[in-house]
């Protein structure tokens, strides 16, 4: 699997700095069409916290995650794919 982020906005009436969506898309190796979807930061954090393994949607929300706010941008257009990061 890999996974791509494909951009990034905070929620600007939130209250929480924890509100910050991630836009994706999943491309599976059998050639299926791309799954494109939306991920809070809250969600990735309870994800990271409770996944194990290493395929390219998990390494992306891991990635989510570990980056400081101020770098979230940078994400954009990065890929991960199973067991390797970017």
């Amino acid at each position: 699997m890999k996974a791509t982020i494909l951009w990034h906005a905070p929620v600007t009436a939130a209250i929480s700095s924890e509100v910050h969506r991630f836009g994706f898309a999943l491309e599976d190796v059998d050639g299926a069409r791309p799954y494109t979807g939306v991920i809070s930061l809250r969600t990735a954090r309870i994800l990271v916290s409770e996944l194990v393994g290493s395929d390219g949607f998990i390494s992306m929300l891991r990635a989510i995650v570990g980056t400081p706010e101020v770098d979230y941008d940078s994400l954009i257009g990065l890929h991960f794919d199973n067991g390797v990061a970017p």
